[in-house]
């Protein structure tokens, strides 16, 4: 807060608060076999040929329809999708252990492709050094006087043999230590003074003390940050790591050198070298070669960015190794193969593989409708309406069994049944659409095929043409040439009552159209029994949910109540002008409640900030009821 003293007008900027942005609402998720790609890890895609180049096309036998699926979504509207591979292969690993004496884990070696053939890959690790020949340096000169912090040399042209930042000492007498500060003609002038007056002797680079983190170094090239050094001098050794390098000067990480090493002109001199190693990968003809690799991620050959094989992902593993450096380098091997790959088998793929891969797109955000093509069972059904319940941010689209009928053992009524979801958090479609088979030679060959893909593109076609609270349905399928099952009215009349969407064409019709826009909530659930109704909820939520970040952690007063009431019902009018709220003004169509009532100081305590909204949604207009009546100018007589 500015000081007001001298009379006069000062301006003060506030920051602003955003309006609300409205999120996403037709990002959908695949999840399904594919003939490759990376397994139970959600991959974003913008269209069919990234879909191919990703994960392949068709799996004909046995037959497979996440690509069919995909294609659909994206031949309907569709503009972005994850794609999560499900399998029960397994990609061939090696553990490769540290250094330490009771090992641990160095890093993870595993085959980039699932199954036998990892096998057949081997892995080889060596030992490299980068620095073989360098050395701390060593400068001796006489001098002609040395007083305070001021020495001169005997001979001008030994200014050379110094830089500033040296740390020098007087022999004989060796006592003396001082860095030099800077460098003038012929005189070294030091950041402190002596302790005594010399008139003659020699100065030099002083002896490295414990704890000493800094020297200069000659012939190293090599050397860099990150670097894993060992320092040598007559068998006095240790190993230490590179903070910094500064022209001929290097740092040390952490306190600096444990032993002390002379560097007079008649001692063995101190060698350093480095310590990396090499990576050879060979499968077959192939052989993939990576030298001098680093573990730390300042060395400009950290295996991380170097290693970029086409046969294997080298990877640190999930407990890295405890060792300090360069105990925690992979240690030396022959040549060993990887092992543990095995083949995938479609027809073992089990609900506990499609456990995991929902698992995987709990992280990501922006996924709104989900698909399973491949599985309209109980078990995998089950779990991704559980999933879309538990995130309470998506909707899934279900996929009636294959040849159900509408009433019976087995039919369509029963499915349903398994997959009720108490909010309306999923929506089942009947029966399955007939496509032109586009893995067919001739590409006239027909195909049944699950709904959802397609389903799940109108979803977004609508979304992005009307808008998330227009009904996705009374719309055409692009590219279905007929169904499974032609359904008449009676027998949608059942079926809607039971929540099933139902796909029909109607007569002088040629495509088929969605005919249906219930969820899967209890009949008794009216408020959740649209699928736009509830995806405007998750809309809204999500929206509000991101637009008021801001406000966590803000005193919680009536300024804040205020900002965040003006917030919210900015959006929401924005959301009501758009159409998706019922009401000819906006306090009919919705309100916003934040006060005393609702935010107590027992409540704010807590440290918290209770919002009430309260929204009047558009529901579609399902049943269309025309009343028609003759009228003769006296009399009125009515139809209903």
């Amino acid at each position: 807060m500015l000081n007001y003293k001298t009379p006069g007008v000062y301006i003060e900027e506030q920051p602003a608060v955003g309006p609300i942005a409205g999120v996403g609402t037709s990002t959908a998720a695949f999840i399904g076999p594919t003939q490759f790609g990376p397994i139970k890890n959600p991959t974003k895609i913008t269209n069919w040929s990234q879909f191919k180049a990703s994960f392949g096309e068709y799996i004909l036998s046995p037959r497979i329809y996440l690509a069919y699926a995909v294609r659909g979504f994206f031949e309907n509207g569709g503009t972005v999708a994850y794609i999560v591979r499900v399998s029960n292969a397994v990609r061939a690993w090696l553990e490769l252990s540290d250094r330490v004496m009771t090992p641990g884990i160095a890093l993870r070696v595993e085959a980039k492709e699932e199954g036998l053939a990892g096998n057949s890959i081997n892995v080889e690790v060596q030992d490299a050094q980068i620095v073989t020949a360098a050395t701390v340096l060593r400068a001796q000169a006489s001098l002609s006087t040395a007083a305070l912090n001021v020495i001169t040399l005997s001979n001008p042209g030994d200014v050379l043999k110094f830089r500033p930042g040296d740390i020098v000492t007087i022999d004989p007498a060796g006592t003396e230590r001082a860095e030099i500060e800077r460098i003038s003609a012929n005189q070294l002038i030091l950041a402190s003074n002596l302790a005594g007056t010399f008139t003659s002797g020699n100065v030099r680079i002083a002896d490295l003390q414990v704890n000493q983190t800094r020297f200069r170094v000659e012939t190293g090239g090599g050397i860099e940050p990150g670097s894993v050094i060992k320092l040598n001098q007559g068998g006095v050794s240790e190993d230490r790591v590179v903070n910094r390098v500064n022209g001929e000067f290097v740092t040390l990480e952490g306190s600096g050198v444990t032993n002390t090493y002379d560097l007079s002109s008649g001692a063995t001199p101190v060698d350093i070298t480095s310590y990396e190693f090499n990576l050879v990968l060979t499968k077959g003809a192939v052989t993939e070669n990576f030298t001098n690799l680093s573990m730390d991620t300042r060395h400009s050959r950290y295996f991380g960015r170097m290693v970029q094989s086409e046969l294997v992902a080298v990877t640190l593993p999930l407990v890295p190794s405890a060792g300090s450096p360069p105990l925690n380098q992979p240690k030396v091997i022959g040549v060993t193969a990887l092992t543990g790959g095995i083949s995938e088998n479609l027809a073992t793929i089990g609900l506990n593989d499609y456990q995991e891969a929902l698992r995987s797109l709990e992280k990501i955000d922006d996924v709104n409708i989900i698909c399973i093509p491949d599985r309209t069972d109980a078990g995998v059904q089950g779990e991704l309406v559980s999933h879309c319940e538990r995130k309470g941010d998506r909707f899934a689209i279900l996929d009636s069994a294959f040849n159900a009928p509408p009433f019976g053992l087995g039919s369509v009524v029963e499915q349903r049944a398994t997959v009720e979801s108490q909010r309306g958090y999923a929506g089942l479609y009947y029966p399955w659409i007939r496509i032109h088979d586009p893995s067919s030679l001739t590409g006239e060959e027909t195909l049944l095929i699950p709904p959802s893909g397609q389903i799940s593109g109108i979803f977004a076609r609508s979304d992005n043409t009307r808008g998330v609270h227009k009904a996705p349905a009374n719309e055409l399928i692009r590219n279905a040439v007929g169904l499974e099952r032609i359904v008449d009215d009676t027998e949608q009349g059942e079926l809607n009552i039971e929540g099933i969407n139902v796909v029909r064409i109607f007569p002088g019709k040629a495509r088929p159209n969605v005919w249906g826009a219930r969820t899967t909530a209890p009949k008794d659930e009216s408020a959740y029994r649209y699928i736009n109704v509830r995806r405007l909820l998750l809309f809204v939520e999500e929206s509000i949910q991101e637009g008021i970040q801001w406000a966590v952690f803000e005193p919680n007063d009536l300024s804040l109540w205020k900002k965040l009431d003006r917030t919210i019902t900015e959006f929401l009018t924005r959301v009501w002008r758009a159409g998706a709220l019922f009401g000819a003004t906006s306090e009919q169509a919705f309100y916003v409640k934040i006060d005393e009532e609702l935010n107590p100081p027992s409540v704010r305590n807590l440290g918290q900030v209770i919002i009430e909204i309260g929204m009047a949604p558009v529901r579609p207009a399902e049943f269309v009821i025309v009343r028609i009546g003759l009228w003769d100018g006296g009399s009125e007589l009515e139809e209903s």
